[in-house]
């Protein structure tokens, strides 16, 4: 009879392990935990909240329907490693130290996840690193230190030792060397390893922040993620109505036989399939090229947006199955902007819209209102503050951005009236362009150019696509004065040395 007991005891007591295995897991805490998302050259009109009507990304627009959509934010500086410098630490290119691609960050700085650190948050840090030096402020980091490869990545931890790479003598020695390797695809393997982090490895006694940095839909578009190789394979997207761009009376028009950086048709990436278009139809026009490698491109980039958006779908799944989402901010955005084609360009670093804007998705229960959409200038400066303030932190003085949170509560409508842009010179194929935008106007000034192709000013009211530059144009003359002088009061206020005489 005892014996008879016993057996009923364990069993109940196993029937209640397992009703506390499959619980939400509670927090001894009540702070928020922080998700920042932040991939890589992802443009906001490839998301179908957004407008895209090409692919569906339901789990971005998840995040969208359950929390807040930003319309308008923006980069101050549309390259992968300066744009990562300005999120960590709050600052503009020229008071973080990294203006330019492939620049070491200084580790020792101040960043918000080493302040969320001090304050008692188990930080970590997941896929794309590119800023050279070993990260900092991290309690746990498994990150690609550059760009990564697309299969079979090399991830390194703390425990690793760090190979720095000697990216001035295009070393390949060390820039594959050191680490672990991981076979599989790059992202479903940095995806894999945040979750394994979440769900075994964190301390659930403290509040966490997590960083997880894919690396798509940034190239190579080939290999294509495994599920989605043959995604779109026999669909005609459409084009973009400026894809056959000849750049008139604009600034591109001086430098775009050499644009390799920018320009489909003379992009690298895409050059083993201009050379078999060419090979198969001799007498192929340059506009029907652009339009074939167009279809190329652009098929390629949509896999790795499905694939990032169903790495996303699978960690937003976690939380809700851990009860984590309840206090939980989750946040969706890109290192900047990307061009889908527009005026023939395929990348980033100008200061046009497509390279310009940026996704941002929040989602913050019980703070935000689900659905809703914001209008105004945000801009990555804005992040370090943002998630301070969230976490009950002061925001240092030094941090030149501003807190959204009033903007999540429905407490402030705008942050700021006018934009800030400082695009640093890319050898010779792309110009510096210092630059501010306005709700509705926009100003560049490319300090190393000449003549007419020195200043762009753009109506985005009446020209969304920026076609007309409207510089020179008598009409403009007082909005071209008080756009410069907007212009001039930012580099002042932000204490940016530039040298640009024309302006100052």
């Amino acid at each position: 009879m005892k014996i008879k007991k016993l057996i009923i005891c364990l069993i109940m007591l196993a029937g209640m392990n397992g009703l506390a295995a499959s619980r939400p897991i509670r927090q001894a805490h009540d702070r928020p935990n922080i998700l920042l998302i932040f991939s890589d050259d992802h443009a906001k009109h490839s998301i179908s909240c957004y407008g895209n009507t090409d692919i569906q990304t339901p789990s971005l627009d998840r995040l969208a329907s359950e929390g807040m959509r930003f319309d308008n934010a923006l980069t101050p500086n549309a390259f992968c490693t300066p744009s990562r410098a300005v999120a960590l630490t709050g600052k503009y290119s020229h008071k973080n130290g990294v203006t330019h691609l492939n620049q070491k960050f200084d580790g020792s700085q101040q960043t918000f996840p080493k302040l969320l650190q001090a304050a008692g948050y188990q930080t970590s840090l997941f896929g794309k690193w590119h800023l050279l030096s070993q990260p900092t402020g991290f309690d746990h980091f498994c990150v690609m230190k550059n760009q990564g490869q697309p299969v079979n990545p090399r991830l390194f931890e703390p425990q690793h030792k760090w190979v720095v790479w000697d990216h001035g003598r295009n070393n390949k020695e060390s820039l594959h060397s050191g680490g672990r390797v991981v076979n599989g695809y790059n992202n479903d393997i940095v995806t894999d390893e945040a979750l394994k982090w979440l769900k075994e490895k964190r301390d659930i006694g403290k509040p966490f922040c997590m960083l997880l940095h894919p690396k798509p839909p940034h190239q190579p578009y080939n290999p294509a993620p495994p599920k989605y190789k043959d995604f779109l394979k026999d669909v005609t997207i459409p084009e973009p109505a400026t894809l056959l761009d000849d750049y008139k009376g604009r600034t591109p028009e001086a430098i775009q036989d050499i644009m390799t950086s920018n320009r489909i048709i003379l992009g690298p990436t895409f050059q083993k399939h201009r050379k078999k278009l060419e090979k198969e139809n001799p007498d192929i026009t340059r506009n029907e090229l652009t339009r074939a490698m167009y279809q190329e491109y652009i098929k390629g980039y949509y896999r790795l947006v499905k694939n990032v958006d169903d790495n996303v779908g699978r960690v937003l799944d976690y939380l809700d199955e851990s009860g984590l989402a309840e206090n939980t901010l989750v946040i969706y955005t890109s290192d900047q902007g990307f061009s889908l084609g527009e005026h023939g360009f395929y990348n980033k670093q100008w200061m046009y819209e497509n390279s310009l804007h940026l996704p941002l998705l929040v989602r913050y229960p019980g703070v935000i209102k689900p659905g809703s959409v914001h209008e105004s200038m945000v801009i990555h400066v804005d992040l370090a503050p943002t998630l301070l303030e969230v976490a009950g932190l002061p925001v240092p003085d030094d941090m030149q951005g501003y807190s959204l949170k009033p903007i999540f509560e429905g407490k402030a409508d705008k942050v700021r009236d006018a934009s800030y842009y400082h695009f640093y010179t890319h050898g010779a194929r792309l110009p510096e362009m210092i630059g501010v935008r306005t709700e509705r106007y926009k100003l560049i000034h490319y300090p190393s150019m000449s003549g007419s192709y020195q200043w762009e000013l753009f109506d985005l009211k009446n020209d969304s696509v920026e076609m007309m530059n409207q510089y020179g144009n008598p009409e403009f003359k007082e909005i071209r004065e008080r756009l410069q002088a907007d212009l001039r009061k930012l580099i002042k206020d932000l204490d940016d040395p530039v040298d640009v005489p024309e302006l100052l």
